[in-house]
């Protein structure tokens, strides 16, 4: 079996508390094992500053570049760049321009992200 999608055919939501737009990709498509979504960013909008329980997560740049930091680290990437986190690094990403990006994490659980205050 599998499931095809168009990302741009997705409706894009908005969730409350987080400043880019999702576009939730595993709704659309429902794998079992991982949970892909993409994030449309503006200029400037960053994800809050979380880790994940179980979770490790794999980002592609679609469109645009961002400040990234993990941990105590920080560095850019952009489009064409993959990176790969562990469940428990703390990590956010910056919008340096408008980006797009593509971020899939495994296993797929709901609500498996710790927001740092």
């Amino acid at each position: 079996m599998y499931s095809k999608v168009s990302v741009d055919e997705i409706e894009a939501r908005e969730v409350e508390g987080i400043e880019p737009t999702l576009r939730a990709v595993g709704y659309e498509t429902r794998p079992d094992e991982m949970r892909p979504s993409v994030w449309e960013f503006e200029e400037g909008e960053e994800n809050n500053r979380h880790y994940h329980e179980h979770q490790e997560e794999l980002y592609l740049v679609l469109e645009g570049r961002f400040h990234v930091s993990v941990g105590e680290e920080g560095f850019e990437i952009e489009t064409g760049d993959v990176l790969v986190v562990e469940p428990s690094a703390e990590r956010q990403l910056t919008a340096l321009e408008p980006a797009r990006l593509f971020v899939v994490g495994a296993p797929n659980e709901a609500d498996d992200a710790v927001v740092v205050e």
